[in-house]
């Protein structure tokens, strides 16, 4: 059994597996204090721990448990990732991108070409060609780009994202809602239809946090919640392997 930590810029996202099948997912904001022993506890059967992420109280906490029962912990610096050809400077690459990577090329083998976009504090977009990671882009997810408006003016507010029930805003409030909301939906749509324009057989996937938002707007596409738990699953079943 295996348990999978991904400390993001907003959340820490938690995966139990168990014959490589999701058991229980768990969610936390990075702020608020965790306290893994109650996993520990429902599933002793753990025995294999990947850690991704900088958190150091966290990372703390594990080896204290750790050292009381037989885990082997592997953190994401001393993970192999050859799994997959990459074209891109792979101490800069994220986990979140190349774990998503690595799900799509493993998960859906009947594709060579896909474009992943993971809609998360930032929104990553990821090519890969013939089974090899290209690059991609960074851009600012919904939350940045509310909290943007709010810090470099003077007037507009911090707001909670809301998501819009129409188009025109009809107050401030509901005007930054939705132009940050169909800014996102719109810089999406252009991505996927500029790749498709110079990639045939492209295969689409949306992931990431808020992807759920877009699930009903953008046409053709797979949408699978779970890509980067089941990516870093399998980097971490190669590694224990070899």
């Amino acid at each position: 059994m295996k348990l999978i930590i991904d400390v993001g810029n907003t959340n820490i996202k938690i995966g139990i597996f168990k014959d490589d099948k999701i058991l229980k997912k768990i969610r936390f904001n990075n702020e608020k204090k965790i306290d893994l022993t109650s996993i520990f506890l429902d599933f002793p059967n753990i025995n294999q721990v990947l850690f991704c992420g900088k958190k150091r109280k966290l990372k703390q906490q594990i080896n204290n448990i750790i050292n009381k029962k037989n885990v082997n912990l592997i953190e994401w610096d001393d993970i192999q990732k050859d799994m997959i050809d990459i074209n891109y400077e792979v101490k800069e690459l994220g986990f979140d991108r190349l774990g998503v990577s690595v799900g799509a090329i493993y998960l859906y083998p009947k594709f060579n070409n896909h474009l992943i976009i993971d809609i998360g504090s930032c929104i990553t977009y990821d090519l890969i060609l013939n089974k090899k990671y290209k690059g991609g882009q960074i851009s600012p997810g919904i939350n940045i780009r509310l909290k943007s408006l709010s810090c470099f003016t003077t007037s507009l507010p911090n707001l909670q994202f809301l998501k819009p029930e129409k188009m025109l805003g009809d107050s401030t409030k509901n005007s930054i809602q939705s132009g940050v909301f169909f800014g996102v939906n719109d810089e999406i749509k252009a991505r996927i239809e500029f790749y498709k324009k110079e990639i045939t057989e492209l295969n689409v996937i949306l992931t990431g946090g808020d992807a759920f938002h877009f699930k009903n707007r953008i046409k053709n596409v797979f949408f699978d919640d779970d890509l980067l738990m089941k990516g870093l699953n399998l980097l971490l079943n190669y590694n224990v392997e070899k």
